[in-house]
């Protein structure tokens, strides 16, 4: 069930971060997109915001979000959680960032 939760939220962050990344990468003006739409799944939580890409000219690009928990339980400490090229920290309070690095070449 664990690996089917990672799974899932590997699906996620792949389908998210190529919906947001396409229209950014098809328009050489638009090389930072703001309000870009985010989710992370870590574990039982579901976290959903708005970020930040940005694309540089060698095809490196970063996501940057800031995320509210929308279904699951607060984390009672800072926790870190590394899946893939992403990488979510949950905060107390039902808050969570999300940072991404991949390339598009």
């Amino acid at each position: 069930m664990k690996n089917l939760g990672r799974l899932l939220m590997l699906a996620a962050l792949i389908t998210g971060t190529i919906m947001i990344v396409l229209p950014t990468a098809a328009s050489a003006d638009a090389r930072v997109s703001t309000q870009a739409p985010c989710v992370s799944y870590v574990g039982a939580n579901a976290y959903s915001g708005s970020g930040t890409s940005v694309i540089s000219d060698d095809g490196n690009a970063i996501l940057t979000c800031h995320l509210t928990l929308v279904s699951g339980t607060p984390v009672s400490e800072a926790t870190r959680t590394t899946f893939g090229n992403c990488e979510t920290l949950e905060l107390p309070g039902g808050q969570a960032e999300m940072n991404c690095r991949y390339s598009l070449v």
